[in-house]
Order: C-alpha cells, then sequence, then structure tokens
C-alpha cells in the first residue's frame, strides 16, 4: 500500500493507494502549527491509522508547501513554521519506523499530471497550485526539475510591489510574505490574498 501525505498550512492529508494506484482511504486533520513535535505525531496517528485498516506497513511519501533540502534532510516552509528548518525527512523516517519520501508539494502534483496517461506524451508540464500559498512544479521527461536551490516552478515568490499596486491600486495593501519578502505573488493569489483584495475593495469578509 502507498500512504500519500498532503501537508498545507491548514490541513494534513492522507490519501492510501493499493498496488494499482487507486485510492481506497483518506483522512484529513488540521494541521498542528505551533509544535514540531505535534506534528509529528499527527503523521504518527494517521500512519497507525492506516497500518492497521490495511493491515500492513504502507510506503510513505510527503507533499510540502515549500524547498526540500534533500541534503540536509529540511524543509523550508512559510506556511507550516513549526517544521521550519526542521530536520523532517530524518524525524518522520524515525517516528514512522520506515523510509519517507519528500517533496515539494507542487513538484508531487504536476508529477502526478505528468505521469497520467493522458499528458505522458508530453515531455514538458507545468503545474500551479493555489492554496494557503501559490507553488509552482516543472516536470522535463518524467523527472521533477528542482534547480540547483529546489526552488524551480516556484512562482509564489515573485515579487509584484509594482505591478500590483498598477493592477489592484492603492486600496490593496502591501503585506510581509512568510518569506519575509513584502508583496510576493502568493500574498495576492491564494486564499488568504483573494479574501484581503475582496475585503479591500468590499469592506466584507
Amino acid at each position: 500500500m502507498y500512504y500519500g501525505f498532503d501537508m498545507g498550512g491548514t490541513k494534513i492529508e492522507l490519501a492510501v493507494f493499493d498496488n494499482e494506484l487507486n485510492q481506497v482511504w483518506q483522512k484529513r486533520v488540521p494541521t498542528p502549527k505551533d509544535d514540531y513535535q505535534t506534528l509529528l505525531n499527527t503523521f504518527l496517528e494517521l500512519t497507525q491509522e492506516a497500518d492497521e485498516k490495511f493491515n500492513c506497513q504502507g510506503k510513505v511519501g510527503v507533499g510540502v508547501p515549500g524547498i526540500v533540502n534533500h541534503a540536509e534532510g529540511t524543509v523550508f516552509t512559510t506556511n507550516v513554521p513549526t517544521a521550519q528548518y526542521k530536520p523532517l525527512i530524518h524525524d518522520l523516517a524515525n517516528i514512522l519506523q520506515r523510509p519517507v519520501k519528500v517533496e515539494n508539494d507542487a513538484n508531487c502534483f504536476a508529477l502526478s499530471e505528468a505521469w497520467d496517461p493522458d499528458f505522458k506524451r508530453y515531455p514538458t508540464v507545468l503545474g500551479l497550485i493555489l492554496g494557503t500559498g501559490v507553488g509552482g512544479g516543472f516536470i522535463i521527461n518524467g523527472k521533477v526539475l528542482s534547480g540547483k536551490n529546489g526552488i524551480a516552478g516556484e512562482i509564489g515568490h515573485m515579487n509584484l510591489s509594482v505591478r500590483g499596486a498598477k493592477l489592484l491600486g492603492e486600496k490593496v495593501p502591501e503585506i510581509t510574505c512568510g518569506c519575509g519578502q513584502i508583496a510576493c505573488f502568493e500574498t495576492y493569489l491564494s486564499g488568504p490574498g483573494f479574501e484581503r483584495i475582496y475585503s479591500s475593495f468590499t469592506n466584507e469578509k
């Protein structure tokens, strides 16, 4: 069995697939944001529940909203601050007692689309995700293009300070992104970004 985790800024979702990659079960829980050990325990509890349900030890893969440093086993994620720069890959493998693959969530999404029978004939696939933030993934000839620093395709942190003001006017404030920069792409085009734009023009939530 294959256990696919989607860790987002709002929720952690586990989807379980059989050997033919048919989804057979899923469960979603809120993402712990304030305590790293609670975050690890959430993965442990979901994994144990799936193991018991299917009477096996499934293979685990995790998509994360940020930059994965495979050499150091750490992640840089603005939407799950408690995991910031922590040895997430090592700690998950240790607590789950099995190997764990971790990759940027947009790369995971783009890779799954690129491997779909309808898209296998395309040598290049771009996948974009709108959620708590904005993610992007490039697939070249069926493989993830991560780039030298692991951020190829990550359009969410392109700066839009000039164009944003020109397109939206002064009503929409420029805010500091979780990465520390002002007016990143995802401060406008994301779930929270859309809410902010809407409330700026309507004075309603």
